[in-house]
């Protein structure tokens, strides 16, 4: 039996791509899997699997993706370097997986050379010691690829994937680290562990065929304003990002993917106060093309929310702390509250929890409430959550209660949540400012309390 598969992603996901692909530039994938298992094909970024269900199958490629890969039977990962117009043939048996056609060479080259990020074991990772152990693999392997005689467009490719793995795991793999480290405590890194923003620059669209080049660059791009490599700005933050890219197609599709992942976190303030001033910076065609679209979603999202819009009272609910005491939101009005919904089997809700305290310490004394309101249900997770509090020193500017009925209870239903961490402003009359605020580990939520607390 033989299917025909057309791999393309919804519009936005196209946007990654970067590059306008022509009808007769698709590029076709056969695979014939004699293994009697199922095997799996999707482009490196994707985050699912896509299954392969027949034995002989012939894949086309209509976006500009340049990465896939191949996971076997066995759990193993094969790389596959695909460009425009490519034929390539893979055949997969019981213990092998033979790639064939167009780029033979380049795949040969990828899968016997993998670069990974790992080290040796005494070696801990992100100790400068891994870093350095890193860098001189990447310098290896371009050597190699200097030496070969591999076409000049995966050379140069290839080079940049290397280090995007690498700028990745330095920057995301780190931030992963610390969201399922054991009670949310910060994981020590050295004083010039971040020394390598000081020198990175985004001036090449090659980089839009690198895949996970958005979760890359954004995440550089807000590792610096932590840093104040940067300025902290809450009503301009995406002008003051693009003003860091220097090639001009990245800065394009990097905006464009910004305000799509603006919209899908539902930051519609955020969105209406800067789309009009950030269009004259989307100048790629395909980028701008898009355009029309997220305006579409932003009115979607906005009618979906409208529930939870600015201006809108806060509903009343009870809640108490692991002593028992109720407390009525009414309570805290003449405070601008913060509310920070989360549950004790969320990991990065336990990442955020030190960066909470943080912020509430910093405006102790101030006519701001801090409140760690847990919608942990059920008699394991409340168990859970009152172990917690009792283990869990926090600071005394926080008041960390539990919401009676937890996922189950109404109020979460009337405002939308879905899922969690979520953050929520409200004002001194107890009407919602910004119904999914930022998370206390992003700067521009202080300087949006210290904005506020101007005003008194």
């Amino acid at each position: 039996m033989m299917t025909d598969i057309t791999l393309r992603h919804i519009a936005l996901t196209a946007l990654l791509t970067g590059m306008a692909v022509n009808a007769q530039d698709t590029a076709t994938i056969n695979i014939s899997n004699h293994s009697g298992q199922t095997i799996y094909f999707q482009p490196e970024s994707a985050l699912d699997y896509s299954p392969v269900e027949c034995p002989d199958t012939t894949i086309t490629i209509s976006e500009g993706e340049v990465y896939y890969r191949l996971i076997d039977h066995n759990g193993n990962f094969h790389q596959i370097f695909v460009t425009p117009g490519s034929h390539s043939l893979i055949k997969v048996e019981n213990d092998h997986v033979d790639i064939s056609g167009s780029n033979e060479k380049e795949n040969v080259f990828m899968n016997m050379n993998t670069f990974t990020c790992r080290a040796p074991k005494p070696i801990k990772t992100y100790s400068p010691e891994w870093a350095n152990y890193n860098e001189r693999e990447i310098a290896r392997i371009d050597s190699m690829l200097d030496a070969s005689k591999l076409s000049r467009q995966f050379v140069d490719t290839h080079k940049l994937y290397c280090r995007y793995i690498f700028l990745n795991q330095r920057l995301n793999g780190i931030e992963l680290a610390k969201a399922f480290n054991p009670g949310g405590a910060k994981i020590e890194i050295s004083e010039s562990y971040y020394d390598f923003l000081d020198s990175l620059r985004f001036d090449t669209a090659t980089i839009l065929q690198i895949p996970k080049w958005f979760d890359v660059v954004n995440k550089a791009l807000e590792t610096k304003e932590k840093r104040r490599l940067l300025p902290v700005s809450n009503d301009n933050y995406m002008s003051v990002y693009a003003k860091a890219i220097d090639d001009e197609t990245v800065r394009s599709h990097y905006l464009v993917n910004l305000l799509a992942l603006t919209l899908k976190r539902n930051y519609l303030n955020d969105f209406s106060r800067q789309f009009e001033s950030v269009k004259p910076l989307i100048t790629d065609s395909s980028a701008v093309a898009m355009l029309p679209m997220l305006e579409k979603k932003y009115q979607d999202n906005l009618a979906s929310s409208a529930k939870v819009a600015t201006g809108t009272p806060m509903p009343e609910f009870t809640c108490k702390d692991v002593n028992g005491k109720e407390y009525d939101f009414s309570d805290f009005k003449g405070n601008y509250v913060i509310l920070d919904f989360w549950f004790t089997g969320c990991a990065p809700c336990r990442a955020e929890m030190p960066y909470f305290d943080d912020v509430a310490s910093r405006f102790a004394g101030k006519d701001v409430k801090f409140i760690s309101l847990s919608v942990d249900t059920g008699e394991e997770l409340y168990a859970a959550w009152e172990k917690m509090m009792k283990e869990k020193p926090h600071s005394p500017n926080v008041l960390s209660v539990n919401l009676p009925g937890g996922f189950n209870s109404p109020l979460l239903g009337k405002l939308n949540i879905r899922g969690v961490p979520r953050i929520m402003l409200i004002d001194r009359e107890g009407k919602i400012i910004d119904s999914y605020a930022k998370r206390p580990s992003d700067p521009k939520l202080s300087q949006q309390i210290d904005t506020l607390l101007k005003k008194l």
